[in-house]
C-alpha cells in the first residue's frame, strides 16, 4: 500500500484526499523513522484530518451565518438609507413646490397691481375720451342750433 492516496470522507467536506507517501516520507526526512501507511500512527493522521474537516466545516458554517447576517444588516442598512434619501428627497421638493408657490403668488399680486393700474390709466383716458366726445357733441350740437337760428332767422324775415 505504499504511495497511495486514501480518500477520506467526513460529513463537512466529501473528497479530501491523505497522501500518505508524502506523509511517509515527511516523517523519515524530519524524523529518521519510517512509518508504513498501514501503522497504527496513521490511524491518529487520519482521525486528525477528519477531526480538522469537522472544525473547517463548523468555522465554514458560523462563516456563511455571519456573511448572511452581516448580508441582511446591509440590506436594511441599505432600506434604511433610501427611506432616508426619498424623506430628505420629499422635504426638499416640498421646499421647492412651497418657494415656488410663494413666486406665483407674488407674481399674482404684482400682475394685479399692474392690471389695477391698467384699469385707473383706462378709465381716466375713458374719462377723458367720452369727455372730449360730451365737448364735442356739444359744440356740433350748439354749432346746429345757431345755425338753425341763423337759419330760420333769414326764412323768417
Amino acid at each position: 500500500m505504499s504511495g497511495e492516496i486514501f480518500m477520506v470522507k467526513s460529513p463537512m467536506r466529501a473528497g479530501a484526499a491523505l497522501n500518505l507517501s508524502r506523509i511517509t516520507a515527511e516523517v523519515a526526512a524530519r524524523h529518521g523513522m519510517l512509518v508504513m501507511p498501514d501503522d497504527p500512527a496513521m490511524l491518529l493522521v487520519t482521525m486528525n484530518e477528519v477531526v480538522l474537516q469537522q472544525v473547517i466545516g463548523s468555522i465554514e458554517a458560523r462563516t456563511e451565518e455571519m456573511v448572511a447576517g452581516i448580508e441582511a444588516g446591509l440590506r436594511s442598512a441599505q432600506h434604511e438609507a433610501l427611506g432616508i434619501v426619498e424623506k430628505e428627497a420629499r422635504k426638499a421638493g416640498i421646499a421647492v413646490r412651497e418657494e415656488i408657490q410663494k413666486d406665483i403668488d407674488a407674481g399674482r399680486l404684482h400682475a394685479r397691481e399692474l392690471i389695477v393700474e391698467l384699469n385707473r390709466a383706462y378709465s381716466r383716458s375713458a374719462v377723458r375720451r367720452w369727455v372730449a366726445v360730451g365737448v364735442i357733441a356739444a359744440s356740433g350740437l350748439l354749432m346746429l342750433g345757431v345755425g338753425l337760428g341763423v337759419l330760420l332767422a333769414r326764412v323768417l324775415k
